[in-house]
């Protein structure tokens, strides 16, 4: 009986590790899909970010009213250097490959090579995603394989994974932090957990103000958690004070100096130069209340899987925005799983019999990030700023689980058919890309190759939807409440 137990538990998980791979490729091969198709300094953002890793190689720093120094022949040049305001991590990071081979008269081999590193990074987050959904999960909660497959299908991540950008660092920087805070949370801080919160928060600050933003959060989460467990003589303070103190001084230390600097040459610590976009750039700042209330607020900001509309004729963009990914792939999951989450109030609740004030900072962990990071957003649109799904990335983790809950009400019929919806959208993009010519003076598109490695990633998508649920279906047959404790029992709930 033991055995048997054993051997099928172990069948569990191998047939999960087998659906997650899938993801994973899945990820990378949407992501070169992008990075063959799209002309390279075609986008308004990297030409300034290559031209940023180009700085840094020559060991200096971008400033926003000197412009480019990476000028391209034939490449779509911003008039200012307007990345300038992001700290350097990412850019030392692809500087070894954007400078020697920008110097060698290769300023296109340059962006594909920056391009290279995010495609790898795409396959990373789907799989620390799927890591930091099991910590946050219930144990055996099948839940995280969906998140895996849900982050491997994900337009946002293959877009910024075929791009030369730095979001996608700073999304996986945050997402291990969910887990790594999650386990703190669970079993108590340590040594372990306390240098590896501290360094994720000192990358984070490297990378993105608004991604420092969210660390703090995340590990404010982890000394709220230890202190609980310490007053009721669950843990001990050591690791609780090291964290706080500890936390802050390495993100500082890491960073600070970067932004004394953005204060120094801009007056403000994110290194904003609004007046200038409001003068050039055909912008309008408006009341906080009036990006509250605007649909196109909450059309856009959480539809990460967003891939037709990006490509003319933009007469399509509201109605693929609304109908087909905001609200069929996102709101739609998010209301079954809301509304399953109410009708199993009754029953049992908690994520896997922990503590509970352990579960419920479990269940606002994520959630309150991604409060702070809606709340960023909305002070940057009402600030001029522009509505964007990459910059709801680095908390895309709370908005997977809750799609993910939302589909495993019904996943034998819900997942097939998302995937489907999700798969047809990619379809048309790539059809629409590749017969999309690019603009005088752009580099042209290898369209063979983007048109075989998209065919490639359609059929990994699908044999990844497909392993998912011959993963799925093994708890659900041992468990006749797995489906139902899926959705009530993880943090989305």
């Amino acid at each position: 009986m033991i055995r048997t137990l054993v051997r099928a538990v172990s069948d569990v998980r191998r047939r999960e590790q087998v659906a997650v791979a899938a993801a994973v490729l899945t990820a990378v091969l949407l992501s070169l899909t992008v990075l063959l198709a799209d002309a390279p300094y075609a986008t308004g953002d990297e030409p300034p970010h290559m031209d940023y890793a180009y700085q840094v190689w020559h060991g200096e720093l971008p400033v926003f009213e000197e412009g480019l120094k990476l000028r391209p022949e034939g490449a779509w040049l911003a008039p200012v250097q307007w990345t300038a305001q992001h700290p350097p991590l990412y850019y030392l990071l692809v500087a070894p490959l954007v400078g020697p081979l920008a110097d060698a008269g290769h300023p296109v081999a340059a962006v594909y090579a920056a391009r290279a590193v995010n495609t790898v990074l795409a396959g990373l987050f789907v799989l620390v995603a799927w890591w930091s959904a099991r910590r946050l999960c219930r144990p055996g909660s099948p839940l995280p394989q969906l998140v895996a497959l849900v982050a491997g299908l994900t337009a946002a991540v293959a877009h910024v994974g075929g791009s030369g950008y730095n979001d996608l660092l700073a999304t996986v920087l945050v997402t291990t932090m969910y887990g790594v805070s999650a386990t703190a949370i669970r079993r108590g801080l340590d040594g372990r957990l306390v240098v590896g919160l501290c360094l994720l928060a000192a990358g984070c600050a490297l990378t993105r103000l608004s991604t420092a933003v969210i660390a703090v959060v995340v590990a404010a989460f982890g000394v709220l958690a230890g202190s609980v467990r310490a007053a009721q003589g669950r843990g001990r303070w050591a690791p609780v004070a090291w964290l706080a103190i500890g936390g802050p001084a390495t993100a500082l230390a890491a960073a600070g100096w970067f932004y004394a600097r953005n204060v120094a040459l801009t007056g403000n610590i994110q290194g904003s130069h609004f007046d200038w976009a409001l003068e050039h750039q055909n912008r309008t700042e408006r009341p906080v209340w009036a990006v509250l209330i605007d649909p196109v607020t909450w059309a856009r900001l959480p539809d990460l899987f967003w891939w037709a509309g990006r490509v003319p004729p933009r007469a399509l963009h509201p109605a693929v925005t609304l109908v087909v990914t905001a609200l069929l792939l996102v709101w739609v999951p998010l209301v079954l799983a809301v509304v399953h989450r109410i009708r199993e109030q009754r029953g049992p609740s908690g994520a896997g019999g922990g503590h509970p004030v352990d579960l419920r900072l479990l269940a606002a962990l994520p959630w309150t990030a991604a409060a702070v990071a809606v709340t960023m957003q909305v002070l940057y649109a009402a600030s001029s700023g522009g509505v964007y799904p990459r910059y709801f990335l680095p908390v895309a983790l709370p908005l997977f689980l809750a799609v993910a809950a939302g589909l495993a009400v019904r996943p034998r019929v819900l997942v097939p058919v998302w995937a489907g919806v999700t798969l047809a959208d990619l379809v048309v993009w790539l059809v629409l890309e590749l017969a999309t010519p690019a603009g005088p003076g752009l580099y042209s598109e290898p369209v063979v190759p983007a048109a075989a490695v998209g065919f490639l990633a359609v059929a990994s998508a699908v044999g990844a939807t497909a392993l998912t649920l011959r993963a799925y279906r093994t708890p659900a047959a041992t468990a006749p409440s797995a489906t139902a404790e899926a959705s009530t029992n993880h943090t989305a709930s």
